[in-house]
């Protein structure tokens, strides 16, 4: 069985990676600095939002890449905690759904993303095998100190959909932590 394969190994091949210059290109990513994906920017409010072109509404997106219509879910959170004033949320977090799992896809979108960004947590062996066991539901590979993520997502019915994900600073701070919490503790 070929599943996930690819996240075991992944072939350095120059079609691929002229493949990738180009793709990355269209995808927006070889923008320096990381505060949104194209015009969607962290902070933005769901009015600002739902002013895109792109956007019919304030939760969801739809943009073209990859020669595909690519969805893209937004969430929102308060900029601070402790402000009751404010009621509406900025955007801190832009998912944009890359459609079903293969093994080929999943090495693209890494070749892909590695062309612009740095990667700073890579999956290990040990979350593999839980999500191969289906003891986890997502594998997320994070570049820029979390600021990016390339998640596998084990959907309800076992199908494994990709996901790329940007997020707010803070976002990524509490990616980086979660990821710090099972190397500190053995039992």
């Amino acid at each position: 069985m070929k599943l996930l394969s690819g996240l075991l190994t992944i072939p350095i091949c120059s079609l691929l990676t002229c493949v990738s210059i180009v793709l990355s290109s269209a995808l927006g990513l070889a923008e320096p600095g990381i505060d949104g994906f194209r015009e969607l920017k962290f902070g933005m409010t769901e009015q600002e939002v739902s002013a895109l072109p792109a956007c019919n509404n304030s939760q969801e997106c739809l943009y073209e890449l990859t020669e595909k219509n690519r969805y893209i879910a937004l969430t929102y959170l308060p900029e601070k905690a402790q402000d009751a004033t404010e009621s509406a949320g900025k955007l801190a977090k832009i998912t944009i759904d890359m459609g079903r799992y293969t093994d080929d896809w999943y090495q693209q979108l890494q070749m892909i993303l590695g062309a612009s960004y740095h990667l700073t947590h890579d999956l290990t062996e040990a979350s593999k095998q839980l999500f191969l066991a289906g003891q986890l539901n997502e594998l997320n590979s994070g570049f820029e100190d979390g600021q990016v993520l390339l998640k596998v997502v084990r959907r309800p019915f076992g199908n494994l959909a990709l996901k790329v994900v940007y997020q707010n600073a803070a976002l990524a701070e509490a990616f980086i932590q979660q990821r710090q919490v099972p190397s500190t503790s053995s039992n």
